[in-house]
């Protein structure tokens, strides 16, 4: 079995937002390592419930993006998670929040 190592979490980049992640280094073929990342909530949210698909998003019920408890994630398609911050921001733009 290939040996992993998992660091951070880490500050993300300007890019995700700033959100946590987390950084895998995987031992493959002749000794070479690969480096990979992923999102802390969808990480801590697949330790607990397994893994998800690539069009499947982990949600955070409260709207919180720091709030990672596992309580307050859910897995929800892409499509369905574009459409709910669409229409946070729409709410914004109104005066509302």
């Amino acid at each position: 079995m290939a040996e992993t190592k998992k660091f951070g979490p880490y500050k993300g980049s300007k890019a995700n937002g700033g959100r946590p992640i987390y950084v895998y280094k995987k031992k493959v073929a002749k000794g070479k390592w690969v480096t990979t990342s992923k999102n802390k909530a969808r990480a801590d949210y697949e330790s607990t419930n397994g893994k998800l698909s690539k069009n499947t998003d982990v949600d955070h019920k409260d709207n919180n993006k720091n709030n990672d408890s596992k309580g307050n994630l859910r897995a929800i398609s892409h499509s369905k998670n574009v459409g709910k911050e669409n229409k946070r921001r729409v709410g914004k733009k109104d005066g509302k929040k």
